[in-house]
């Protein structure tokens, strides 16, 4: 027996699931180049939208700021505004002054005095809570005042300063802010007390 023996390549048939499997793959490929280039355009577009509200955003913050360090400065008067402003308090204040003083302790320090229209505003160290209350009462039962409000209390430690102090046991002091409204028949007569 001889043996077949073919030098030529052996030519098969091409099958028709290779060009389908191309074909599916070339159209998976342009679907997913076709959906990254939709969303950088959309990206993009976003991007562009972010970038004008942040510029606006920024404009807005420098307009506050300018705007926060115009109400920080302090306000300058003039003389004209000061005889104003002293045009309109036509009542005695030294009554009150010598009132808001009369019930203050040895041990009670006024740290401010800030008087209003109507009001005063007052910032005084305690050093105990019986202290506010007995002189919040004091000041309840003052013919010239109407209404005492605490707007605020805070402890602290006071610090020596300058003095020389031995070392003992520091006891908080208590910083009261009070809004004092003055009786409205003072105001009306002028500071004449009825």
């Amino acid at each position: 027996m001889v043996p077949e023996i073919n030098l030529l390549p052996q030519m098969e048939r091409k099958s028709g699931g290779s060009k389908w499997g191309t074909l599916l793959v070339l159209i998976a490929f342009i679907a997913i180049v076709g959906v990254l280039a939709f969303q950088y355009f959309s990206l993009t577009g976003s991007v562009k939208t972010l970038q004008a509200d942040q510029q606006a955003l920024l404009a807005e913050r420098t307009a506050i700021e300018a705007k926060i360090a115009e109400l920080e400065q302090p306000e300058q008067m003039d003389l004209a505004t000061m005889v104003g402003v002293l045009d309109r308090i036509t009542y005695p204040v030294s009554p009150l002054v010598e009132e808001i003083n009369a019930y203050r302790g040895d041990d009670v320090y006024l740290r401010e005095f800030i008087l209003k229209e109507n009001e005063i505003e007052i910032l005084m160290d305690f050093e105990t809570m019986p202290e506010t209350a007995t002189y919040v009462g004091d000041l309840l039962g003052s013919v010239y005042f109407e209404d005492v409000k605490v707007d605020e209390i805070e402890t602290f430690v006071p610090t020596p300063g300058e003095r020389k102090t031995e070392l003992f046991d520091v006891v908080d002091r208590f910083a009261n802010r009070f809004i004092v409204t003055i009786d409205p028949t003072y105001l009306r007569t002028g500071g004449i007390v009825q």
